[in-house]
């Protein structure tokens, strides 16, 4: 569900532009590498990490630490993950077979398959005739991530899809369709939908039979339910005021097509393969597709230099295909570079991974054996909102004594003009926090970030009113004195 561009700037810099190159991993090579996942597992906390190298047509694979740590069942090129945003792929080439099979066109409108469908941009009704599956397609339909990600639903029936959807009648756009490229996961579930009015088959039932199958993914599902039935599936895990625990996330079965596909590196590598024209022993019909969706949608700008295709993000010359997911419990990456005919797939059962260890990776097959993993921004986030949670906490508690005690040795001491002011403001600061507070969406934020956003919240509003209380008791007013009584 929740997408996040990372690194692709970096990316770019480092790949655009490079030779081509023969790669023969080498013992230090694979020492590095392993080396690297280690660290990034001990040091992020995530517990599991699988990576396969697609590299000369040979595929390399790694593992690091557990798919559940409470069983010891530790990660390998079988382990199963959820993709995440890297769903998104998976879907854009189910569309696109039914366009190659003559079913749908991707310049029809959407009205022609979700006649029921209404948006509006600012309050006025869109024209609906003129929306069309390539919006959704490229994320130009106008819906996006900071506006209606939080519409979508939880729950697991198998109407989730169709419910999902219908959460948007009426919703009013970010912008006008067509205009510009902005992310939005429900895109993808629009698209998911339509697979089914066209289909006439449930979207799982459709990418299992037309997708998974005829391409030869094996370990490659979208019903949950099939995915643990193999023993493989990883305990997804969130990290949370400096711990690391097992987190059993909210389903969003509606959200499937955009971000819940579960898949191994095995699988990976082979749907690298097929993507970059490695992997030949799949049905023709595939091929055009596939060429399709690295088609970046250029009627619109490029994001941080990269346009959007069908669940990939391309450059402009198609020297980088890229996708990175985030959801509740899983992290992934996937760089696919054509020119070298080399592929890198990163997944983990942790939302804490820096997946820009990806190109740390390639300067290891590069031969650049020296990488050292840097923590991820959501990994510093929580240690700071920590830091300043326990800080905070010991300061509120320091503040109030401190305040009991000044009035109760001097009760008469009188209110001056400044400190009335000062503590006046302390509390209107403690009413801003504590509106802000019951004002933001906890019931998405719980389930996406890290529990040390509310306790930093909580923390710092005891800290503003015991500071108020402080400031009002008078410590601040001057010295505290202590006067003998006069000998008589």
């Amino acid at each position: 569900m929740k997408k996040t561009l990372v690194s692709m700037i970096t990316v770019l810099l480092l790949f655009s532009g490079l030779p081509q190159k023969s790669y023969a991993m080498s013992d230090a090579q694979a020492e590095a590498i392993q080396a690297l996942l280690d660290d990034a597992s001990r040091i992020s906390g995530v517990p599991g990490l699988s990576v396969v190298i697609l590299a000369d047509e040979k595929e390399y694979y790694y593992s690091s630490g557990y798919a559940d740590l409470k069983k010891g069942i530790p990660a390998s090129e079988n382990t199963l993950y959820e993709l995440a945003s890297v769903s998104k792929a998976f879907t854009g080439i189910g569309i696109l077979l039914l366009e190659e099979q003559g079913l749908l066109s991707m310049t029809d409108s959407i009205h022609d398959y979700l006649p029921w469908l209404t948006l509006k941009y600012q309050g006025k009704p869109v024209d609906m005739q003129s929306l069309t599956l390539n919006n959704f397609l490229h994320h130009t339909s106008g819906l996006t991530n900071n506006k209606h990600a939080q519409l979508i639903p939880q729950g697991n029936t198998p109407d989730m899809l169709q419910k999902t959807v219908e959460v948007l009648v009426d919703a009013d756009l970010s912008f006008p369709p067509g205009k510009q490229y902005t992310y939005g996961t429900i895109n993808y579930d629009v698209l998911g939908l339509v697979i089914e009015q066209v289909s006439g088959q449930s979207y799982e039932s459709f990418m299992s039979e037309q997708v998974f199958q005829p391409l030869g993914l094996n370990q490659t599902f979208v019903y949950k339910e099939d995915s643990m039935a193999t023993g493989q599936l990883a305990q997804g895990y969130r990290s949370s005021f400096l711990k690391t625990t097992p987190y059993n996330a909210p389903d969003y079965s509606g959200n499937k097509p955009a971000g819940y596909i579960i898949s191994s590196t095995k699988d990976m590598a082979r749907w690298m393969g097929i993507q970059m024209g490695i992997v030949k022993d799949i049905p023709d019909i595939f091929h055009a597709a596939i060429q399709k969706s690295h088609q970046g949608d250029r009627s619109v700008l490029a994001v941080d230099t990269m346009y959007y295709a069908a669940g990939w993000m391309v450059n402009t010359d198609q020297t980088i295909i890229e996708h990175s997911g985030e959801n509740p419990n899983f992290r992934t990456q996937v760089v696919l570079l054509p020119n070298e005919q080399t592929a890198i797939c990163l997944l983990a059962n942790g939302a804490n991974i820096n997946t820009s260890m990806v190109l740390k990776i390639k300067d290891i097959v590069d031969g650049n054996l020296s990488q050292t993993y840097k923590i991820s921004s959501a990994q510093l986030m929580d240690i700071l909102l920590s830091i300043a949670t326990i800080t905070c906490c010991l300061l509120t508690v320091l503040f109030f004594v401190l305040g009991f005690r000044r009035r109760k040795l001097n009760k008469k001491q009188p209110i001056t003009k400044k400190r009335k002011i000062a503590s006046f403001i302390l509390i209107l600061v403690t009413a801003a926090l504590s509106i802000t507070g019951f004002a933001l969406e906890w019931s998405i934020i719980l389930v996406w970030e890290t529990y040390s956003i509310l306790t930093a919240l909580i923390s710092v509003t005891l800290l503003t009113a015991s500071l108020a209380w402080l400031v009002y008791s008078g410590r601040y007013s001057r010295p505290l004195k202590y006067t003998l009584p006069l000998s008589t």
